[in-house]
């Protein structure tokens, strides 16, 4: 297996992110089983042609930087798990983990759905989680810090 390089980091403002952490836990376990149901709802249209998988330019350009193909994504689409769900005024996001690769390296693909009655699904991005491993629990199926690095300097 390969070598991760590890960034260690501490949080700043320890309360603040377990007060985040723990809000964050409240609605994701409400509303995570209602993003699977969407997801595999997603998975059935999409086999019978009612629904398909379409690629953004954002998500073009960092598959090429972060070394992500199509086929991992649509295999992680597939075969992968829903651990986030967001919600906002103009979409619905997920956050899916699934595993690729002979050697099972973790990604994350963030699925927005556009519009309910159309089922065309854009995939915002993908990442290896390993890139923010602070975030992530080691399974990297649930998030555990909410600080911001990149903040505390």
């Amino acid at each position: 297996m390969a070598n991760v390089m590890e960034t260690k980091f501490e949080c700043n403002n320890q309360k603040e992110c377990n007060r985040k952490k723990s809000r964050w836990e409240e609605l994701q376990e409400k509303y995570c089983p209602l993003g699977q149901k969407e997801l595999d709802d997603f998975i059935s249209d999409t086999s019978s042609g009612r629904a398909k998988v379409r690629f953004d330019k954002h998500f073009h350009k960092r598959s090429l930087e972060r070394s992500i193909s199509v086929h991992d994504v649509k295999d992680v689409v597939w075969y992968g798990w829903v651990i986030e769900r967001n919600k906002t005024a103009k979409s619905t996001s997920i956050l899916i983990l699934g595993y690729v690769g002979r050697n099972y390296r973790p990604l994350h693909v963030v699925f927005d759905t556009l519009n309910e009655n159309e089922w065309v699904a854009v995939t915002v991005t993908a990442y290896d989680p390993n890139s923010h491993a602070w975030k992530w629990n080691e399974n990297f199926d649930k998030r555990v810090c909410f600080c911001n690095p990149e903040n505390n300097e």
